[in-house]
């Protein structure tokens, strides 16, 4: 009985040391969101799915020139880079209009950030825009603690870059 108790006693002691090895943090230390979507787009001008990082503002100018995007570059150049950088994650080239991105969750385990998105599709007997379409979401994340960034969720696949 004694070395059972001794056992277990152990076991509980080990979870918990190897448990508090994983940081797992889901606001920033001031107690903001990790991560807020600033805005999205039906015409990113992305025509491959991806993402591109955005951390200074000379990246910001680079991505105004996309073509045939049509992103609300004033609303993005009010962010202060210094605080957060953007993240811009594009689903591809669409035949339709009625697909979108929509930031559902971000944490950070370890050290990698992981956002979640949902990613939305017409519904087949949808009435949507016969046009070209390249969709995108642009998410306003912090740029401390974490070394690796993973974007995710149903519907399209994982992308993880270092930061």
């Amino acid at each position: 009985m004694i070395i059972r108790f001794v056992t277990m006693t152990a076991l509980a002691l080990a979870i918990t040391v190897v448990s508090g090895c994983a940081v797992n943090r889901s606001a920033t230390a001031s107690g903001g969101p990790l991560a807020r979507q600033v805005t999205e787009s039906d015409h990113c001008g992305l025509t491959a799915p991806g993402l591109v990082y955005i951390s200074n503002a000379s990246d910001l100018d680079k991505l105004g020139r996309l073509p045939s995007a049509n992103l609300a570059m004033k609303k993005l150049r009010a962010i202060d880079l210094e605080q957060e950088h953007l993240v811009l994650v594009g689903l591809g080239q669409k035949s339709t209009g009625g697909y979108g991105l929509t930031l559902e969750s971000a944490d950070i385990v370890d050290d990698v950030l992981e956002l979640t998105l949902n990613a939305r599709q017409p519904p087949s007997d949808a009435m949507v825009t016969q046009a070209l379409t390249t969709p995108c979401a642009i998410i306003a994340i912090t740029p401390e603690h974490w070394e690796r960034l993973r974007v995710s969720g149903e519907g399209f696949e994982t992308i993880t870059r270092p930061r």
